[in-house]
């Protein structure tokens, strides 16, 4: 694993976490999943709007709804990973094929001050630059964020635009209502 910035016990980052579900009630399970999170010490600051996007990669199967937001943790970048995946499991999330439905599918995009390479979890996220399900909320909340090595968030929208299919375009659906009035 190659590692910069380790985080020092207890110490708070600022992470960037994208949401997305395409199984059952989507906006139900992303409102639960944000709140779960928050049970495990992944406090949300802000929230971006609602997407709907096409499914990438496997095409058929239902369209997904999409969000990212900026939360706090005093998590290390590992147990983040364990926390998201235990949300997705609390929420219903069974193994399936890869690219395949989901209940709830929560991906660590960001982690303030790390880069991490290693088989289980790469920060900033491998592929987030091609996924405009991605780019379009982070850019709603954090525009000029610069993601290590590849730019602002801004830009690389603006690149992803240029270059992604069609097919691949997302909706925005609305604002976030998680029924709480500290995250927004």
């Amino acid at each position: 694993m190659n590692r910069a910035g380790a985080n020092q016990a207890g110490e708070t980052r600022v992470i960037y976490l994208g949401l997305g579900s395409n199984m059952g009630d989507r906006l139900q399970a992303l409102r639960s999943g944000v709140r779960e999170l928050e049970e495990l010490s992944v406090r949300p600051v802000a929230l971006s709007s609602l997407y709907e996007s096409p499914a990438k990669y496997i095409l058929d199967q239902p369209a997904f709804l999409n969000c990212v937001g900026r939360f706090e943790t005093t998590l290390t970048p590992e147990e983040l990973l364990d926390a998201c995946k235990e949300v997705e499991r609390r929420m219903g999330r069974k193994e399936r094929e890869r690219f395949g439905p989901r209940e709830l599918d929560i991906d660590i995009l960001l982690y303030e001050g790390e880069y991490l390479s290693a088989d289980e979890l790469s920060i900033p996220h491998p592929a987030m630059d091609e996924r405009l399900f991605v780019l379009m909320p982070l850019a709603q909340i954090a525009p000029d964020l610069e993601v290590p090595g590849r730019g602002s968030v801004a830009d690389l929208l603006k690149r992803a635009e240029r270059i992604l299919p069609q097919e691949e375009y997302v909706t925005k659906m609305g604002e976030f209502p998680l029924d709480r009035g500290d995250a927004t």
